[in-house]
């Protein structure tokens, strides 16, 4: 009676702890392959990957030779975008609440978005977080990485 309770049990655990172990992989995959169609895009443009980073849905690099930095969006037409560091005029982070105003609270946060201006008045939002779709307890490692990529962009845009 043990034996059969104890297989049982173990049966049922895997039954509900094997579709969660899928969604982990099936995203590990998809960030993957997003990761390799980046750097596949950028060397048949001929750039150099120097810094990268996949963030749900969004992929980012710098050349720092080139002085571009390079954006693949999630998605099956997904194309890549490529900004020249010269052309960036202003980079804004933005912590929304849910009124659409910033806050620095961040249990208030619903949005976490860098806003990259260019000199010819073309503005690109790169969502890091929103609580829509992403899990609160990412918030504040999202925070970080584009706290990061809005000082590292600042950095390059300046010399």
């Amino acid at each position: 009676m043990d034996t059969a309770s104890t297989l049982m049990g173990l049966g049922l655990l895997l039954l509900f702890i094997a579709p969660v172990g899928f969604l982990v992989y099936n995203q590990s995959q998809k960030e993957k392959k997003r990761a390799k169609k980046l750097s596949f895009l950028a060397g048949e443009k001929g750039y150099n990957l120097d810094e990268t980073e996949n963030v749900h849905g969004l992929s980012l690099a710098l050349d720092k030779t080139a002085k571009k930095f390079l954006l693949l969006k999630s998605g099956e037409e997904a194309k890549l975008q490529v900004i020249d560091l010269d052309d960036i005029s202003k980079i804004e982070l933005h912590k929304n609440n849910e009124d659409g105003k910033n806050t620095s609270s961040l249990d208030e946060m619903r949005e976490i978005m860098l806003l990259v201006k260019t000199k010819n008045n073309s503005e690109k939002k790169l969502v890091f977080y929103a609580e829509e779709e992403d899990p609160v307890t990412q918030k504040a490692e999202r925070l970080d990485r584009a706290i990061k990529w809005q000082k590292t962009l600042q950095k390059y845009t300046r010399s």
